[in-house]
């Protein structure tokens, strides 16, 4: 394989000669920070969700669905807006009345799961350069249950007019009933969506979990927003078949060639069992089981890390990236774990390297204001490699290359280290590539070799790791 310029994260075993490989790739979890948004306001109910963030210019800014359940008052589309990712604002936007004032943060009513792209597309008009895909729920023409994909357009990211209705050629059961992604892909110049849509039962049901319908993403594309191909599902390689859905799909920001999500994994008890009688917040979880479905009771959700490389595949870690945390008597329900689409760069909390913020839901749908929670990564750091002490190896695939210098992201103990040599297509090393043992904690470490690393631009070579109770993020190529 030829690999260009650029980063190589290890979140998959795409470049791994797994045969002669012993170090183990697993998920991580990110550092849980501290609470930056709480929906205390009387418009916001007690139910929402499905929050998406873009970074525009030196702005953070946040969209959100407010409602609340038992149903008290409509769905609004909310916005606030941030200079750190860290401290939010609700500015009055007096856009629409609520109680009969619009000092609020409103910006659209009676729709719901909004998500906002700032579209780079060069052919985009600047009145359409924000656009806010929302669902908007009806009836179809035999008096059934719809829920269809609404674009509304902007020129400033806050005043949206409805635009129209996205056509597909099919339509699939649940389509768009939860936060819908799109993003813009200049490679191919083509508009893609992740949808949620919902399959048949599977033939062999997880006996722990009711799955009466199972929870998935779809892909589709379009040139134009407006029409829309046929759905595609996402491969997961044969993985296990668990329902998925607010996707959180996006590219990463760092390198664009590579997409992440953070989709919702929802959990469905068989029954009420002493865990639940232990967990706190047992009247409301039964009185939600009374007045809505048994489910919105016996339900627990997670999140889980996947990525791609061609928005198709998808390399799905089954090991939960983000859980409820501690239990506070009122976490651990339907609705924890929602991820807000879009990572945010904040400072970094012990170094001047940024680390990347993923804001998270808890206390959805309970008697308590939701809030949104920091979790922070640093850069690349949602899978690794690892080693105990006793040493384990990576070992890479034969691959030609063209650069002038080898970095390596990544950390171990005192005791650790890493050792990085270059074989050629046989295994056999290289005169003059083996580097030192590194040890240490850094993003961005040099590897040198007693020979230039441009010397083997063009031939075939494998890289070789060595690892002793460390980790192992990522490389680069510069």
């Amino acid at each position: 394989m030829q690999l260009t310029k650029g980063l190589y994260p290890f979140w998959d075993d795409e470049l791994i000669q797994t045969q002669f490989t012993d170090a183990t790739l697993s998920v991580n979890r990110p550092d849980r920070a501290e609470n930056v948004f709480k929906t205390d306001a009387p418009w916001e109910g007690n139910n929402c969700d499905f929050f998406s963030t873009l970074r525009d210019g030196g702005l953070y800014r946040m969209y959100y669905t407010a409602f609340d359940l038992p149903s008290t008052h409509r769905f609004f589309i909310c916005y606030a807006e941030s200079l750190d990712g860290i401290r939010w604002e609700k500015p009055s936007l007096q856009q629409i009345e609520f109680n009969g004032s619009r000092d609020n943060n409103i910006i659209l009513s009676d729709c719901a799961c909004a998500y906002v792209l700032k579209d780079p597309n060069p052919a985009c008009t600047e009145d359409e350069r924000y656009k806010l895909f929302a669902d908007r729920y009806g009836t179809d023409a035999g008096g059934g249950f719809r829920v269809d994909l609404v674009m509304y357009a902007s020129g400033d990211g806050i005043h949206f007019t409805e635009h129209h209705v996205c056509r597909t050629p099919t339509r699939y059961p649940n389509m768009f009933d939860s936060l819908n992604t799109v993003w813009w892909d200049e490679n191919d110049g083509l508009y893609y969506c992740f949808f949620r849509t919902t399959h048949p039962r599977p033939s062999a049901p997880n006996d722990r979990f009711e799955e009466k319908g199972v929870r998935a993403v779809m892909v589709m594309t379009s040139e134009d927003c407006v029409d829309w191909s046929e759905g595609t599902p996402l491969d997961y390689g044969g993985g296990e078949y668990y329902q998925l859905y607010c996707n959180c799909i996006s590219p990463y920001p760092y390198d664009k060639r590579y997409w992440i999500g953070f989709p919702t994994r929802y959990n469905e008890r068989l029954e009420w069992n002493d865990s639940f009688e232990q967990l706190g917040g047992k009247d409301w979880r039964k009185s939600r089981m009374e007045w809505g479905e048994k489910r919105y009771g016996l339900t627990v959700t997670d999140c889980v890390f996947m990525s791609s490389r061609d928005k198709y595949r998808w390399h799905r870690f089954d090991e939960a990236c983000l859980v409820p945390g501690p239990e506070d008597g009122i976490n651990w329900e339907y609705g924890d774990c929602y991820a807000a689409v879009g990572l945010i760069e904040t400072p970094g909390r012990f170094s001047s390297e940024p680390e990347l913020a993923l804001l998270c839901e808890s206390h959805h749908w309970t008697d308590r204001p939701v809030e949104l929670i920091r979790y922070l990564y640093r850069k690349d750091g949602f899978a690794s490699y690892k080693a105990s002490s006793k040493p384990k190896t990576v070992m890479t695939k034969p691959f030609t290359f063209s650069a002038d210098s080898l970095h390596v992201n990544f950390r171990t103990s005192a005791r650790g280290f890493i050792k990085i040599m270059l074989l050629d297509e046989c295994a056999n090393p290289i005169d003059g590539y083996v580097s030192c043992e590194h040890f240490g904690d850094t993003t961005d470490r040099l590897i040198r070799f007693d020979k230039p690393l441009a010397d083997l631009s063009g031939q075939t070579v494998r890289m070789k790791i060595v690892m002793s109770d460390a980790e192992l993020f990522s490389f680069s190529l510069l």
